[in-house]
């Protein structure tokens, strides 16, 4: 195991509310501050920092929790300005402001999916409050009780099959998470001897939830805050599925003659170590020893020696993914060859 650079370093993840708050106070077109940030700058920089050595475990730096938590109020607060002040925008600054708050909310996404894998009671309670503001309360549901079992089989609705488009996958992943996590909490409230339609029903509550903060919106900030309040949430679970489609593209679990499937392993899981962006979304990038130690604080997180390698960063992979041509091109060659060394591996293995 090798140390961690100082914690001070995942504050870096701050500046995606900050930079939305100083789009909504310059206006104009500094409204586009962050998306030009995420989407132009921060891949740059990804290619000019470079990539982290492939190691596999490290020791957890201090405070890096505490900026995890400090994250999410900070969220929260940019969103609700941004609400309250959606009906003095232009029309070309409720674009870009909106994109910003999504953007955010996809991050945002991204600690909730930390902090939802932590046993505390603080930080389960600070990642349903993100669902909830991105309208996706049925997440950890599915996340815990189906992605995790489920990866890499025909059962999971958030592995992306090879050949599949973005597209595709977006209206699998939204529809099927959703239906999975309604699955669970109803045979789960079943066990309880309580009906579908009970308040202790997670997913009931999420939806619940997000509609009374859409009225909120709208009875505080009109149409324009409620419209930008859906915009947002779907800007940023859009980005959550966006993530899921790169991180198991094409990486599927053979079955066994018995019908049950081979354990799910680090080689079923796309990793990326770029530096500068591993900072800013909590260790994201690093899922394949996320699904071997799913409950590893994310400052801990290595590279698995199984795991393939993207070729870039999420916020580069997220743009080629949306043009699927491209998206094949590239990423078909490396499944290729990854399930070249896997076989080979296993021959040696067996030998």
């Amino acid at each position: 195991m090798t140390t961690r650079p100082i914690s001070v370093l995942y504050m870096l993840s701050w500046l995606l509310p900050l930079l939305a708050l100083f789009g909504m106070l310059a206006g104009g077109i500094a409204s586009f501050s962050l998306p030009l940030f995420a989407f132009v700058l921060l891949p740059l920089g990804d290619w000019l920092v470079g990539r982290a050595p492939r190691l596999p475990h490290h020791v957890e730096s201090s405070g890096s929790q505490y900026i995890l938590e400090a994250f999410v109020p900070l969220c929260v607060g940019v969103l609700v300005i941004g609400v309250l002040s959606a009906r003095h925008w232009t029309a070309l600054e409720w674009v870009g402001n909106t994109l910003a708050l999504g953007i955010q909310a996809g991050v945002g996404l991204a600690a909730s999916h930390e902090l939802g894998h932590s046993p505390g009671w603080l930080q389960r309670k600070l990642s349903r409050l993100l669902v909830w503001t991105s309208c996706y309360g049925h997440y950890h549901v599915e996340h815990l009780h189906g992605h995790h079992v489920w990866l890499g089989t025909p059962h999971d609705p958030c592995t992306a099959r090879r050949g599949q488009t973005f597209y595709r996958f977006w209206r699998q992943a939204v529809t099927g998470s959703f239906r999975c996590a309604w699955q669970h909490e109803s045979q789960r409230l079943m066990k309880l001897r309580l009906p579908d339609w009970h308040w202790r029903n997670e997913v009931l509550l999420g939806v619940t939830i997000s509609v009374g903060l859409l009225a909120a919106a709208y009875y505080f900030a009109g149409l324009a805050g409620a419209m930008t309040f859906i915009v947002q949430a779907v800007v940023g679970f859009s980005l959550l599925e966006a993530v899921q489609y790169i991180e198991h593209y094409g990486l599927m679990r053979a079955q066994r003659a018995d019908g049950g499937f081979e354990r799910a392993t680090a080689a079923h899981s796309w990793s990326s170590n770029f530096r500068l962006s591993n900072y800013l979304m909590f260790e994201l990038q690093r899922h394949a020893d996320h699904h071997v130690r799913p409950g590893a604080p994310f400052a801990t997180l290595g590279d698995q020696a199984e795991s393939p390698m993207l070729p870039g960063s999420y916020p580069m992979m997220i743009l080629l993914a949306l043009v699927p041509v491209a998206w094949f091109r590239v990423m078909h060659p490396r499944l290729d060859r990854h399930y070249h060394n896997v076989s080979t591996q296993r021959g040696v293995l067996s030998a």
